[in-house]
Formats: structure tokens, C-alpha cells, sequence
């Protein structure tokens, strides 16, 4: 039983965590397949938003996910304007 309680208790964790997330705020950057060349695409909400933003302007570039394009959502908090980066 103690072990479903800590799988449960990690399961409630991580679901804040996620929740969490979506109330941040986020940098969002793309980065072009083959120069790696990154452009600022804007400030967001949440981390749903910042994929959102990313895949738009792969879409907009007619770029599919093999062309390897890529993306970083950096976490803004007072104090740093890339806490920690997401995908």
C-alpha cells in the first residue's frame, strides 16, 4: 500500500507541475534546420503556448518536423528571463 501512496503522491506532483507550467510565462525561440540560426518569436503563456507559437511558424515556413527544425521555451521569473528551458 505504501507504494501506491508514493506513485499517487509522485502522480500529483508532476500534474502540479504541469499546471504550473501552463500559467507560466515563457520566451519562446525557434531555430532554422540548417543554420541553427534562432529567432525570438515573442513572450507566451503557458507551455502549450509556446509549442503553439513554434509549430505556427514552422507551418507559416512550410516546414514539417523532419526538416529539423527545433524550439526552447525559456521560463521567465523576476529574476531571469530563461529560468529553465522546456519543450
Amino acid at each position: 500500500m505504501k507504494r501506491f501512496g508514493l506513485l499517487l503522491l509522485i502522480g500529483l506532483s508532476l500534474a502540479a507541475c504541469q499546471e504550473d507550467l501552463e500559467k507560466a510565462s515563457f520566451n519562446a525561440y525557434f531555430y532554422y534546420p540548417t543554420s541553427n540560426k534562432e529567432e525570438y518569436l515573442g513572450e507566451v503563456r503557458g507551455l502549450s503556448g509556446c509549442q503553439r507559437i513554434a509549430n505556427a511558424k514552422a507551418a507559416s515556413l512550410n516546414m514539417t518536423r523532419s526538416t529539423g527544425w527545433s524550439y526552447i521555451c525559456c521560463k521567465k521569473t523576476s529574476k531571469s528571463s530563461c529560468e529553465s528551458k522546456h519543450r
